[in-house]
């Protein structure tokens, strides 16, 4: 009976070998799933600025149309910057004198961030820094497009006609992130 009672005591534990090969596995199977996890992140996270500045423009766009007067999109700290790489805050307003900037007569009407270590790049017809929709929903001859950029790589592409209309391509070697 004595002999039983220490066999099934000696069955209870890991054995050192045991523990540090499970911490190997387990190291291996880190260290390969991370890059993986990395990029997906960074894909929903491109994902998530794409859809914020489409819902961007879309919302200037129907209030321009809805309030029947200018609606601009611009970028900067306090107010529009004139930069036409965008970065940190983006603002839409209500343009009353449509010269694309967050003047004093002008209302906000909302806000958002782009992300840390990205920026979009805007280039337009007539290389105007911000993004301006009349009163029937048309661009100020502003068609053009807005590349989405980090560490100076084109990642996204939303392309807007003089209608006021957008479409997502593909970047390509032409479009700059500077």
């Amino acid at each position: 009976m004595q002999r039983n009672r220490t066999m099934s005591n000696r069955n209870q534990g890991f054995t050192l070998i045991e523990l540090i090969v499970t911490l190997a596995v387990l190291a291996i199977s880190i260290a390969v799933a991370a890059p993986v996890f990395t990029a997906t992140l960074d894909s929903v996270r491109e994902r998530t600025l794409l859809d914020q500045l489409l819902a961007d423009i879309h919302f200037a766009r129907s209030a321009a149309i809805a309030r029947r007067r200018p609606v601009s999109i611009c970028t900067g700290d306090e107010a529009c910057s004139g930069e036409a790489n965008w970065s940190g805050p983006v603002f839409i307003f209500d343009d009353l004198n449509g010269n694309g900037a967050l003047d004093d007569g002008d209302s906000p009407l909302r806000g958002s961030m782009i992300g840390n270590n990205y920026q979009w790049s805007w280039s337009n017809f007539r290389k105007q820094p911000h993004l301006t929709f009349k009163p029937d929903g048309t661009t100020h001859s502003l068609n053009g497009s807005f590349v989405l950029c980090r560490r100076g790589m084109a990642l996204k592409k939303i392309v807007i006609n003089i209608t006021g209309r957008v479409k997502l391509e593909s970047p390509n070697a032409t479009d700059r992130c500077t």
